[in-house]
C-alpha cells in the first residue's frame, strides 16, 4: 500500500512539473507571437523599429524579414488567407448564427494538441535563428522586450469557449 501511495504522489509531482513546464512553454511562444505581431504592426504603421531590441540600419530588412517569416509560420492556419477566414468572412455564410459559423470556421484548425507542438517548435526554430543571424545579446534583448509587448492578436493554444472563439476570430480575421 506504501508504494502505491508513493507511486502515486511520484506520479502527481512529475505531471504537475511537466504541466508546469508545459505551461511555460506555450506561454513564452505566445509573448514571441505577442512580440513579433507586435513588432511589424507598428513598423508597418510608422517605418520605425519601435522599442529596437539593437538592430542597427544595416540588418534592419532581414530582421523584418525573419519577423514575418516566423509571424507567418505562426499564424499561417488561422491569418486573413487562412480556410478558417476565408469560411467566416465569406457572405454565403452569413444566413448562419454566428456561433454556428464560428464553431464551423474554427474546426478548420488542427487539433489543440497540434497546435501547441506547432507553436512550441517555430518558437524554438524562431529563437535560434535569431541566435545564430542577430547574436545571442539580440535575444536576451527580444526575451526582455516581449514581456511587454501587447497586441490584440493571440495564438489559439488553448481550449476556447464559445465567446472566445467568437472573439479570436473577429480580432483575427479583419
Amino acid at each position: 500500500m506504501k508504494n502505491k501511495l508513493k507511486f502515486a504522489t511520484l506520479t502527481l509531482v512529475l505531471f504537475h512539473l511537466t504541466s508546469g513546464l508545459a505551461q511555460t512553454e506555450i506561454s513564452d511562444a505566445e509573448q514571441t507571437f505577442v512580440y513579433i505581431s507586435s513588432t511589424l504592426n507598428i513598423f508597418k504603421t510608422t517605418g520605425r523599429l519601435v522599442n529596437n531590441p539593437g538592430i542597427d540600419g544595416s540588418d534592419l530588412e532581414s530582421f523584418i524579414e525573419l519577423l514575418e517569416y516566423y509571424s507567418e509560420e505562426f499564424s499561417k492556419e488561422f491569418n486573413a488567407d487562412s480556410a478558417m477566414c476565408g469560411y467566416y468572412l465569406n457572405p454565403e455564410n452569413s444566413r448562419m448564427t454566428i456561433e454556428e459559423k464560428a464553431q464551423i470556421s474554427f474546426s478548420f484548425l488542427t487539433s489543440l494538441e497540434t497546435r501547441v507542438k506547432q507553436y512550441l517548435t517555430v518558437n524554438e526554430d524562431f529563437q535560434e535563428e535569431l541566435a545564430e543571424e542577430f547574436g545571442t545579446f539580440l535575444l536576451d534583448n527580444i526575451n526582455e522586450l516581449k514581456l511587454q509587448s501587447v497586441s490584440h492578436l493571440r495564438l489559439p493554444s488553448s481550449e476556447l469557449d464559445e465567446a472566445a472563439v467568437i472573439s479570436f476570430l473577429d480580432s483575427t480575421c479583419q
